[in-house]
């Protein structure tokens, strides 16, 4: 049985955003993104851009993202100290949407469960980000998508407003 894709849809009508581009990126399992360790991990390491179908839906596969600390040097890490702030991002993957006719969006994804959901160090958390990836055990949706199984899945539909760029 397969699962619905998330798609792209716009506010006023629900109607999904055919060939909405979707521009995914995110840290690697030890919270580090791609331009943070050039020479040791390939140039756009987890990172992607991906077209919406007709019904606006879409899908990728990744690695589940980890919390992470900001650099916490320099003014950054003086404001955070003098506030009495952590660091740290609570695990989340970024999404950026365009289409034309629409508004871009960029936002996030974050992982249910993570640490630093309820203090982030740059207030990105909304509930209404927050996603479980659950973890999945079906041999035969795995094979049929290529993956080891047990997997995580996580659906995100994303809600656009019309009105941006021609």
């Amino acid at each position: 049985m397969a699962r619905p894709l998330p798609a792209v849809v716009s506010l006023a009508d629900g109607n999904p955003v055919a060939g909405a581009s979707v521009d995914v990126w995110q840290a690697d399992a030890d919270g580090y993104y791609d331009v943070q360790r050039p020479g040791e991990v390939p140039d756009r390491n987890l990172r992607g851009l991906f077209t919406a179908d007709d019904e606006g839906r879409f899908r990728f596969r990744t690695i589940v993202p980890r919390h992470y600390p900001i650099p916490a040097d320099g003014p950054v890490g003086g404001l955070l100290k003098a506030t009495g702030r952590h660091p740290n991002r609570a695990a989340h993957i970024h999404v950026e949407i365009s289409a034309p006719g629409v508004r871009t969006l960029t936002t996030h994804l974050f992982v249910a469960g993570s640490p630093y959901l309820d203090s982030d160090a740059v207030f990105g958390v909304k509930e209404s980000l927050i996603r479980t990836f659950a973890q999945v055990d079906d041999p035969a949706l795995a094979a049929e998508h290529g993956l080891p199984n047990p997997f995580r899945h996580v659906d995100f539909p994303i809600t656009v407003q019309r009105g941006g760029r021609p």
